[in-house]
C-alpha cells in the first residue's frame, strides 16, 4: 500500500488546479518519454450509495496505477498502489478492490519466459467502514458482490486451503479473523471418505484417482468479519439482492461427485439439496436466491448430454425438467451448456439453451493429404462465405432460446432456425417476447447497406410467432409493458407505434413539420433517426428527439406531438438529449424533474439543464466538453467531468446544482511543465460555395512573427471536439494533437461536406481552400511547409489530394483506398462483408454500382492519376487490415515506385486497421514525425527514409538515426 487506507495524504483541492500560464523559458516540450507516464482515470469509477465515497483509479500507458478512495465527509483522499476495480457494497458498508502485481515484476518473469503458474496472483482487499478494518486476500482467482442488496461478498482463490491455519494466513484482518467453521460444509461424510482415504495401501494409492479442478470459495461479511470456507468450487452465482448463492462442488475419488450447495447469506450457512456422480456445467439462481437451476451429466463417454435441472425452496431436491426427451421440442434437442441460462425477475420463468443433441463425430478414415478443402461460394447464399466462416462458431449447432414455465411445468421452444433471437420485455416477466428477422434482406445486405428486419410477436405460452411489421430498417423500440412497439419508417419519415394487443399501426409524429432523422447527411442512403429516450411511465406515449429538441408522441395517435424542451433547441443552436441517472429506470416519468445535457453546434458549448413540467433552466453551462454524471442512488451528490484542449477530464463532486464542485482527481500534474497548444474554432467559404467550420491548434509557445510549418489532418466533420484533451500517447494511426502542437506545429482541422459521387472533389474543395484560407489569415502559417495526414477514410483523402494539388510538401495516408474499382469487390476481412454497400451507400458515397458509375469510380480512385504525384508520400498499410484491404496500400505504393515517385510505405506485421500493439504504436509516431520534420522543417533525414531496412536486419536495425 502507498499509504493506510485510514490516513488521509491531505491533498488540497487547489493543489488539484493545473496552471496553463503563458509559455516561459524552461518550459520542455513533449518527447517520446513522457509517454509512458502520462496517466489516464480508468472507466468504471464508482460512488458509493450514500454518495459518502468515491473511488477511482488512475493509470500510467505503462507501470503501475494507484487506487484512490474520497471521503466526501472530511475531504480526505487516500491511495493505494496498483489498486484495480473499485466497488461499493449495496448497503455502502465497505469498498472491495484488487491489487495486481508490480508491473516490473511481470515485465521480468515475461522477459525469462517463466511458467504462468510462476507469475504472481492478484490480491482482494475490503476496507469495511463500520469496523474500519481492512482485509487483506492473497491468491485471487475472482469476487462478487450482490448488485441490489447485501453487505457480504464472495471471493474465489486460486488454490486449496487445506488447514484452519493456512486460511488465517490468506485472510488477514488488523484484527483476529473469524474462524471458518469447515465442519458447516464438509460433510461428516466426507470426514469418513477422507479417513478411509488416508488407510488406503500404496497399492491402491497407485490408482487412478479424480483430480476436482474446483477453486476454494469463501463468503464474507467485512462488518462481522463472519467468513466460510467452501473447497473445490466448480461454479457459483450470486443473488442480486443479496439473499444467497448457489455453489456447485466437484469432489470425489475415481470419479467426479457434483454437490449443489444453497447459501444462506442471514446465517451464513451452507446445505446441500444435490449430490451425484456426474458433472454440472452451469449454475444460475433467480433474483431472490428463492430457486437455482443447472445443467448435470453422469455419462461416461466422451460425448455428453446434458439434463436441465430446477430447485426451488421447499422442494425435497431438485426435479430434472429436460433430458433427451421433451414432448413439446425438436426430438433431436437437449440442453446445450453453449445456450443461456437465466430466469425472469419475478422467478415464473426459467429461459435456458437447447438445440441438438451432441453427437460423436465419425471416425476419419482420411488422410491429411486424402482430405479436400474447397469453400464453395453460391450465388443463392444469405451470407458470402467469408462471412459463414467468421460465423462458424455462432452457426454450428446453436443453442435456442426456450422457456420453462414454473407454475405449470410447461416448456416451449422460443427461437429456432429462422427466428434465431427473442427479446423478453420486462426483464423476462411477460408472456410475450419479440423477435427481429433480417433473412430476407441478408443476402441484399453486401450492396444494399440496409439492415432491415421483420418484427413479429412472440406467444410464451405457445410459441407462436405473429408477424408485426415487415421491413424495418430504422430505429426500433419495445415497451416494457409488451404492449407497444414503435419504429422510424425512413420512406414516411415519421415514426409508427403498433398496438401490439390488436396489431394496429399509427403514425405517431404527423402534424409537425419536423425532421426526425440526420439534418447533415450527406451519404447515399437513408438518413437515421435522431433515437429514442425511452416511453412514459404512464403507458401512453414516447419520448424522441429530433436535431435539437426532445419530443413526446402520443401512443394511440390521437394528440399531436409535443416539444417537451419548447423549441429552445432549433432557437439556441442547442442539442438536448435526456441522462438517465438511473440504471435500473425503464421508463420516463414525466412528472418529474428531468437532467439534460447540452451541445450547442456553433460555439462548441456544453452543459447541462434541468426540465421539470415544460419549463427550461439552465444549470451549468461553458467553454468546455461536458461528460455525462454518476449519482449516488441514494442521496443528491453527483461524480462528474469536464475537459478543454488544455485541461484534463478531471472527477468533480457537487449536488444537482453542478456549482462549487470540488475536484477530487489530479491526473497528470507534470502537464504545468511542458509546452502545450491553444486551440480556436475558425470558419472559411469554402470552394464548394459553404461555410465551414474548423479547428485550429497552435503551439503554446507561438511566436506569431515566425513562420511555422501547418499539418492538416481531417476526418469527415470534427470540429465539435474545440474542447476535447488529447494526452500525449503513441498513435495507432494519426498525429497526436498536442504532442505536434507541443513540437512547432500548426494543426488544421477542417470539416468536409460531401455530395453523392464526387468524395475526392469535395475533400478537395474543403481541404485545400481551408489551408489557403488559414495561410492568408495567419502570418504565422508557413504556407511553403505544409503537410497532410489521415487515417482510413481520411487517408484515402491524403492519398487523393496529392494527385491533385502539389500545396503540400509532404503527406502520410494510413489505410488508404486508392484502386474504388478493385475495392468495390473486395471484402472487409474483419467481418466478412463484401465492401459494395459502403461505395453505394455509406462512406465511399459514390451512389451506384461500378458498372453503372464506372467513371465515378476512376474519377475518385488516385491509382489512376499516381502520375500526377510530386508529393512525398508515407503509407501505412498493415497486413492483417480487416477494414481496408492490404493490396489497396500495395497498388498505390507500387505505382508510385514504378513512377520514381518518393514513397515509403509501413507495414505492421499481423496487425489491425489501426495499430494495437503499443511498441508498434511507439515506433509508427516515431517515424510519422521524423517524416514531416524532414520535408517541413528541413530536419535531416533517418536512415530508414535515406537507405531502407534490409529484411535481413529486420528487428535488429530500425534505422531511427539521422543522416547527417
Amino acid at each position: 500500500m502507498h499509504n493506510n487506507l485510514n490516513k488521509s495524504i491531505g491533498v488540497t483541492l487547489l493543489s488539484f488546479l493545473i496552471s496553463f500560464s503563458v509559455w516561459a523559458e524552461g518550459k520542455k516540450k513533449l518527447d517520446y518519454t513522457v509517454y509512458d507516464g502520462w496517466k489516464s482515470i480508468d472507466r468504471g469509477y464508482v460512488i458509493s450509495n450514500d454518495g459518502n465515497f468515491v473511488s477511482y483509479v488512475i493509470s500510467p500507458q505503462e507501470g503501475d496505477s494507484y487506487l484512490y478512495l474520497y471521503n466526501g465527509t472530511t475531504g480526505a483522499l487516500d491511495s493505494i498502489s496498483r489498486g484495480k476495480s473499485p466497488k461499493f457494497s449495496f448497503s455502502n458498508d465497505f469498498l472491495a478492490y484488487k491489487v495486481v502485481p508490480q508491473a516490473d515484476t511481470v515485465r521480468t518473469l515475461k522477459l525469462e519466459k517463466a511458467k504462468k503458474d510462476k507469475f504472481p496472483k492478484d490480491s482482494l482487499f475490503i476496507q469495511s467502514f463500520t469496523s474500519d478494518k481492512l482485509t487483506k486476500v492473497t491468491n485471487l482467482k475472482s469476487w462478487t458482490i450482490p448488485r441490489d442488496g447485501g453487505d457480504w461478498l464472495a471471493y474465489m482463490l486460486e488454490e486449496e486451503v487445506k488447514k484452519q491455519e493456512e486460511l488465517k494466513d490468506t485472510t488477514q484482518t488488523e484484527s483476529e479473523v473469524t474462524e471458518v467453521e469447515e465442519e458447516k460444509v464438509n460433510s461428516e461424510e466426507n470426514k469418513e471418505e477422507q479417513a478411509k482415504e488416508e488407510k488406503k495401501d500404496k497399492k491402491d494409492k497407485k490408482k487412478k484417482t479424480f483430480k476436482s479442478k474446483g477453486k476454494p470459495l469463501v463468503f464474507f461479511r467485512p462488518s462481522t468479519g463472519d467468513s466460510l470456507y467452501i473447497e473445490k468450487v466448480s461454479h457459483y452465482d450470486v443473488a442480486d439482492d443479496g439473499s444467497g448463492a448457489y455453489i456447485v462442488q466437484s469432489v470425489g475419488d475415481t470419479t467426479e461427485v457434483s454437490k449443489v450447495l444453497r447459501f444462506n447469506s442471514s446465517s451464513f450457512t451452507v446445505d446441500t439439496i444435490f449430490k451425484q456422480i456426474g458433472k454440472i456445467d452451469k449454475v444460475i439462481t433467480d433474483y431472490t436466491a428463492s430457486q437455482c437451476a443447472f445443467l448435470f451429466t453422469d455419462d461416461t463417454t466422451k460425448v455428453k448430454v446434458d439434463r436441465l435441472y430446477h430447485y426451488k425452496n421447499k422442494m425435497k431436491q431438485p426435479v430434472m425438467i429436460m433430458d433427451t426427451v421433451c414432448p413439446t421440442l425438436p426430438a433431436e434437442w437437449s440442453a446445450l451448456s453453449k445456450g443461456s441460462l437465466s430466469f425472469s425477475r419475478d422467478g415464473s420463468k426459467l429461459y435456458f439453451g437447447a438445440g441438438k443433441r451432441p453427437q460423436e463425430e465419425p471416425k476419419d478414415t482420411l488422410t491429411a493429404d486424402e482430405r479436400v478443402h474447397v469453400d464453395i461460394w453460391n450465388w443463392q447464399d444469405k451470407e458470402i462465405q467469408p462471412m459463414q466462416k467468421k460465423n462458424v462458431k455462432r452457426d454450428k449447432d446453436p443453442a435456442y432460446k426456450c422457456v420453462y414455465h414454473i407454475k405449470s411445468g410447461k416448456i416451449v421452444a422460443l427461437e429456432s432456425p429462422e427466428f434465431r433471437s427473442v427479446r423478453v420485455p420486462d426483464k423476462g416477466n411477460l408472456n410475450i417476447g419479440f423477435s427481429a428477422v433480417d433473412t430476407p434482406y441478408k443476402r441484399a445486405q453486401s450492396w444494399s447497406g440496409k439492415w432491415a428486419n421483420d418484427y413479429y410477436k412472440v406467444d410464451l405460452l405457445t410459441g407462436k410467432k405473429e408477424l408485426l411489421q415487415k421491413e424495418v430498417s430504422g430505429r426500433t423500440a419495445l415497451s416494457e409493458s409488451g404492449k407497444w412497439v414503435v419504429f422510424y419508417e425512413p420512406a414516411d419519415s415519421a415514426y409508427y407505434s403498433i398496438n401490439v394487443a390488436t396489431g394496429a399501426k399509427t403514425n405517431i409524429s404527423k402534424g409537425v413539420a419536423v425532421m426526425w432523422v440526420d439534418e447533415l447527411n450527406d451519404t447515399p442512403s437513408d438518413a437515421g433517426a435522431y433515437g429514442i429516450a425511452e416511453f412514459t411511465s404512464d403507458g401512453k406515449s414516447i419520448v424522441v428527439y429530433d436535431r435539437y429538441d426532445i419530443w413526446q408522441l402520443d401512443l394511440a395517435g390521437k394528440k399531436s406531438p409535443v416539444c417537451l424542451t419548447n423549441g429552445e433547441g432549433r432557437k439556441q443552436n442547442t442539442t438536448f438529449r435526456y441522462i438517465k441517472l438511473d440504471r435500473e429506470e425503464d421508463y420516463i416519468d414525466l412528472n418529474s424533474e428531468w437532467l439534460l445535457n447540452s451541445f450547442n453546434d456553433v460555439n462548441k458549448q456544453s452543459g447541462f439543464y434541468k426540465l421539470n413540467k415544460g419549463k427550461l433552466q439552465i444549470v451549468i453551462e461553458g467553454d468546455y466538453s461536458i461528460y455525462n454524471p454518476v449519482k449516488a442512488k441514494n442521496a443528491n451528490v453527483y461524480v462528474w467531468r469536464k475537459s478543454t484542449f488544455k485541461q484534463y477530464p478531471e472527477l468533480l463532486v457537487s449536488d444537482d446544482s453542478f456549482t462549487q464542485a470540488k475536484t477530487i482527481s489530479n491526473t497528470n500534474p507534470q502537464q504545468k511543465e511542458y509546452r502545450w497548444g491553444n486551440i480556436q474554432l475558425v470558419d472559411w467559404v469554402a470552394a464548394d460555395g459553404l461555410t465551414h467550420q474548423g479547428l485550429l491548434v497552435t503551439p503554446e509557445d507561438m511566436d506569431k512573427n515566425k513562420k511555422y510549418p501547418m499539418i492538416s489532418y481531417f476526418y469527415e466533420r470534427s470540429s465539435d471536439r474545440l474542447h476535447s484533451y488529447y494526452r500525449p500517447a503513441p498513435s495507432r494511426s494519426t498525429v497526436n494533437w498536442s504532442f505536434y502542437a507541443s513540437n512547432g506545429y500548426v494543426l488544421f482541422v477542417p470539416d468536409i461536406y460531401y455530395r453523392d459521387g464526387d468524395p475526392g472533389l469535395c475533400a478537395y474543395e474543403a481541404i485545400v481552400s481551408g489551408c489557403l484560407a488559414m495561410a492568408d489569415r495567419f502570418d504565422f502559417i508557413d504556407r511553403e511547409h505544409m503537410g497532410i495526414q489521415g487515417q482510413s477514410w481520411g487517408g484515402y483523402q491524403v492519398a487523393y489530394l496529392v494527385t491533385q494539388t502539389n500545396l503540400f510538401k509532404a503527406a502520410m495516408a494510413g489505410a488508404p483506398v486508392s484502386n474504388m474499382t478493385s475495392a468495390y469487390g473486395g471484402i472487409r476481412w474483419g467481418s466478412g462483408m463484401s465492401r459494395m454497400f459502403q461505395y453505394e451507400h455509406t462512406q465511399s458515397r459514390i451512389g451506384g454500382t461500378l458498372w453503372n458509375k464506372t467513371q465515378k469510380y476512376i474519377e475518385n480512385s488516385p491509382v489512376f492519376f499516381a502520375p500526377q504525384v510530386e508529393t512525398p508520400l508515407l503509407i501505412m498499410h498493415n497486413d492483417n487490415d480487416g477494414a481496408v484491404p492490404w493490396y489497396q496500400g500495395i497498388e498505390y505504393f507500387m505505382s508510385l515506385r514504378r513512377l520514381d515517385k518518393p514513397a515509403w510505405m509501413l507495414v505492421y506485421n499481423n496487425e489491425e486497421h489501426n495499430l494495437t500493439r503499443r511498441a508498434n504504436e511507439k515506433d509508427l509516431s516515431r517515424r510519422m514525425m521524423q517524416f514531416f520534420d524532414h520535408y517541413l522543417k528541413g530536419a535531416p533525414v533517418p536512415v530508414w527514409m535515406h537507405d531502407g531496412i534490409p529484411a535481413i536486419e529486420k528487428g535488429e536495425n530500425l534505422g531511427y538515426d539521422l543522416v547527417e
